[in-house]
């Protein structure tokens, strides 16, 4: 919703038909300024559009963010506490980790082989018909 420093949304074009996303929703977004050095992760109390939700994270100094899903799907831990709870059961998560508290080895390992060009081969049983 914000590249390169531009307010920059076009959801129909992205798929998005739902009108939880087009419309007036509850909203979390997560962006980065030019800088690269900061990240923010911000989630709105109040629902607002994407554009108002755009317009805002580009406000706060974001080069480039992105729309995240909000409202049951927010949730929040910190050093393995659970800050806020989800109101629903979540299949996937975001995990920031820096140098205060830096990813595992392994991990890290992982991320270097795929910025290499290592892709995972799919598991055909795991495809249906």
């Amino acid at each position: 919703m914000v590249k390169g420093g531009k307010v920059w949304l076009s959801p129909l074009s992205e798929g998005f038909k739902d009108a939880g996303v087009l419309g007036v929703g509850s909203r979390t977004a997560i962006g980065f300024p030019a800088s690269r050095d900061k990240l923010f992760l911000v989630t709105f109390l109040d629902s607002l559009s994407l554009e108002a939700e755009a317009k805002v994270m580009q406000a706060i100094g974001c080069f480039e963010a992105m729309n995240l899903d909000g409202g049951a799907s927010v949730s929040l831990a910190h050093q393995g506490q659970i800050l806020l709870p989800p109101g629903r059961n979540l299949t996937n998560v975001l995990v920031v980790y820096d140098k205060e508290y830096p990813a595992p080895a392994q991990l890290k390992q992982s991320w270097e082989r795929f910025q290499k060009g290592s892709r995972p081969t799919p598991d055909k049983s795991v495809f249906f018909d």
